[in-house]
């Protein structure tokens, strides 16, 4: 792996680190232990949304539209850039680059998510629509799909090199 692999990864962990040691805890924390919205695999209802906003208030709103929304702004094209490369060495010429816009695709449905959400952290509990829920609902599930798909890639291309170097000594 060149040397810029190796650097976008570091920078990649430490904005990875700070969110799930630092902002998401205190956000967390605030709601009572519900989990943020954009960590549910499995996407929430109109209902589920709603109770998280009211639980963490203005206080975890300011902090989930602040440092963690930047924090999330950050994280998402580092993990693409990681992915990107490390598809292209798993995977060598023109079928690494295809696949490699998976992560791609993975970045932009991030973002749209994170827009998403900020748009109801700003509306509040009270304010919030079956409609705001819906769009950023169907962008947390898009964005843990492409995650899977992208992981379910890693794992396949890092077996095929394990089986390439095993079979060829």
């Amino acid at each position: 792996m060149p040397r810029i692999f190796w650097f976008i990864f570091t920078a990649m962990l430490a904005s990875w680190l700070a969110m799930n040691l630092w902002t998401v805890p205190q956000i967390e924390a605030l709601s009572g232990g519900l989990r943020l919205l954009d960590m549910r695999f499995t996407g929430y209802s109109f209902d589920e949304a709603q109770t998280f906003l009211a639980a963490i208030g203005d206080k975890g709103a300011g902090l989930y539209l602040g440092t963690q929304f930047w924090l999330d702004m950050i994280f998402p094209p580092l993990l693409g850039a990681v992915l990107f490369l490390s598809y292209r060495w798993l995977f060598p010429g023109w079928p690494g680059l295809i696949i490699g816009s998976v992560s791609l695709i993975y970045v932009a449905v991030d973002y749209l998510e994170n827009f998403a959400i900020a748009v109801m952290l700003r509306t509040g509990a009270e304010n919030l629509t079956v409609e705001m829920v819906a769009a950023a609902n169907q962008w947390t599930i898009l964005k843990w799909s492409f995650a899977l798909v992208g992981l379910v890639i890693l794992i396949v291309g890092l077996l095929l090199v394990v089986r390439r170097r095993r079979f060829s000594d």
